[in-house]
């Protein structure tokens, strides 16, 4: 546990002023649970023995009446009560509060980290497991940081308090009642082990369960479409039951460690009074003072078992924090480079020279040269896994390549802060992506600053204000998660407002017409060419209704350019892929020239079918 309040010691160290203060209340409160005993033993031995008061600090109770010795005893009795009562709550409420501010810095670090980390880590994670790290992991954490501070803190000081006190008042006994220990630690030691090991595999099979429950979520119109309910239960009760059977194995050994250790205490209970009631009986040994020692020995077992209990909690919040760590130590592989300066106001001039890019080992990209002046429309085609999608993610820098360098306006996008340079770039994505809110929310999202005019004519030039004018609520409109109650033509709209009202040089269109019927994708041209005009845009396409109308066309295949030219000029290959494409999707005619954009009609399926012999090539967009 000391490597994890090692490894969070930044968190802990904006509290320090708070987890002193909990601290030394939580010390004043262990002090006063050690003077409880002492006025017990006044009244039994100077009350109702009548024997002299021997009690540090006493000396204005000697030669008083026993009932003046009674009402003094009692009064100190309570007066500690309390006290000790008041020290408690302010400790108390001192460290579990700052245990709660830590874990919610905790939490905001790693959902800042995870935000800010590349897609290739995402790509190689589970959502729901980044999930349940952000939330079951950081509320394990929460309750091993709290119960260490409530439990760790004032049963260490008892500890120490009362085991000084026992050997001043009588060493040989205190040994004895110690006898119990080595025993006691080294099953602790072997418990403490055991469960741990337990927790982390019950914290990952959880965070595999998680991930399992998500992807199903997700993808439920597939699941019912298919009707694979009944695998998909079979598929998470199995991995519902690993995850019982880690959790089952870290409580059973809970449940053993637990009475273990009360068994161990209860002896040595047993053997104190055993030996200390002889010393009673032959007046070595007051009757008042083994009743205190008595109750040190049930208040110095009482936080040993407590710290016991306390390494379940504790190993399961090791586990958890080893796994919210492994985040935040991820390496960043995408960051400023040192000297990197705001990129001014870009044109849109782009340049790419001898790019290589590989995800693992193999390249998906292989010597890629092009350029793309501002202004201009550059279509990529290809078939699925050719490097598409791979090649526009690294103008915003979401990957960079392992070779070669990409210039805009003639500077390496690497020497350019990467907040500045991306917030000069705008996408419009095949798959709309909404958030739960707001119609008007969702469009200022990427410029929310926009005034609400500027907000209202990019809707308006999207052709979003058609339909919003329909909806009671207007832009107020929520449209729910991901943008679930509204059509795929609709959200689309909204992501092209979205894009317009960015204001951005440069575009990135990934096959945004691809899922619509033909009424939609009209529509959608439309707005499209309001938002192209003027900026240098890269549109991955497979209909040719998007491809014709492109100042330049480049076919990529097996990640290299194969085929560059204008549409005229590459239909005019005979053998061209690009002509192969286009001859599919209109069953052998080709127009020779194109129609003035928005078209008028969409021919053919919405996407290119592959070609034999193409590649397969895994492709991460």
């Amino acid at each position: 546990m000391l490597s994890t309040v090692y490894r969070f010691r930044t968190f802990l160290g904006r509290y320090w002023l708070l987890l002193l203060g909990g601290a030394l209340f939580t010390l004043g409160s262990a002090v006063l649970a050690l003077a409880q005993p002492w006025p017990l033993k006044v009244i039994v031995d100077s009350v109702l023995q009548n024997k002299p008061v021997k009690v540090p600090g006493a000396g204005l109770l000697q030669d008083r009446s026993r009932d003046f010795i009674l009402n003094v005893a009692v009064a100190a009795y309570v007066v500690i009560l309390v006290a000790g009562a008041v020290m408690d709550y302010f400790g108390t409420l001192l460290m579990d509060s700052t245990g709660e501010r830590l874990v919610n810095d905790i939490r905001g670090a790693l959902f800042s980290r995870l935000q800010r980390l590349s897609l290739r880590f995402h790509a190689e994670q589970r959502s729901g497991d980044l999930i349940n790290r952000v939330m079951n992991d950081i509320d394990r954490i929460q309750d091993m940081l709290v119960q260490s501070f409530s439990v760790l803190v004032p049963n260490i000081a008892l500890l120490a308090g009362m085991m000084t006190i026992m050997f001043l008042v009588d060493w040989p006994l205190t040994l004895i009642a110690l006898a119990v220990s080595p025993i006691l630690f080294l099953a602790a030691y072997r418990y403490t082990t055991r469960i741990k090991g337990a927790s982390r595999r019950a914290r990952r099979k959880e965070g595999l369960l998680a991930a399992r429950t998500g992807e199903v979520l997700g993808a439920i119109r597939v699941v019912q479409a298919f009707t694979r309910e009944d695998e998909e239960d079979r598929r998470f009760n199995e991995e519902s039951s690993e995850t019982l059977a880690a959790n089952l194995e870290a409580i059973r050994l809970q449940a053993q460690f637990s009475p273990l250790i009360d068994v161990l205490a209860g002896l040595g209970v047993a053997i104190v009074l055993f030996v200390g009631a002889h010393q009673v009986i032959s007046g070595r040994l007051s009757l008042g003072l083994l009743l205190v020692f008595i109750s040190y020995i049930g208040s110095l077992y009482k936080p040993m078992r407590q710290l016991s209990k306390l390494s379940y909690v504790t190993s399961r919040g090791v586990a958890s924090a080893e796994r919210v760590a492994e985040v935040l130590d991820s390496e960043m592989d995408i960051t400023d480079l040192p000297g990197a300066r705001p990129a001014p106001k870009l044109l849109g001039h782009l340049q790419f020279q001898d790019v290589d890019f590989a995800y693992q080992e193999d390249l998906v990209l292989k010597g890629i040269s092009l350029v793309a002046e501002p202004g201009r429309v550059v279509a990529l085609v290809g078939p699925t896994g050719a490097g598409k999608s791979t090649l526009v993610s690294l103008i915003p820098r979401f990957f960079d390549p392992r070779a070669g360098r990409i210039l805009v306006d003639g500077e390496d996008v690497r020497s350019l802060q990467l907040r500045s340079l991306r917030s000069q770039i705008a996408l419009v994505l095949q798959e709309p992506i909404l958030f739960e809110g707001t119609i008007y929310g969702n469009i200022a999202y990427g410029r929310p600053e926009a005034r609400s005019q500027e907000v209202f004519e990019a809707a308006e030039a999207a052709l979003v204000h058609e339909f919003v004018e329909r909806l009671p609520n207007g832009y107020e409109t929520r449209v729910g998660e991901r943008g679930v109650t509204l059509s795929g033509g609709e959200r689309q709209r909204i992501s092209i407002a979205r894009a317009i009202l960015r204001d951005a040089p440069i575009l990135i269109l990934d096959e945004p017409t691809s899922a619509l019927d033909p009424a939609s994708e009209n529509l959608m041209m439309e707005a499209l060419h309001r938002l192209i005009r003027g900026r240098t845009t890269f549109v991955i396409a497979h209909r040719m209704s998007t491809i014709r109308r492109a100042d330049e066309v480049l076919v990529l295949d097996h990640g290299e350019i194969i085929e560059q030219g204008s549409h005229d000029e590459l239909v005019q290959l005979p053998r061209g892929l690009y002509r192969s494409f286009l001859q599919l999707q209109v069953g052998g005619g080709l127009p020779s020239t194109a129609p003035d954009w928005p078209n008028e009609a969409t021919e053919g399926p919405p996407t290119l079918p592959r070609l034999p012999g193409t590649s397969s090539a895994i492709e991460r967009s």
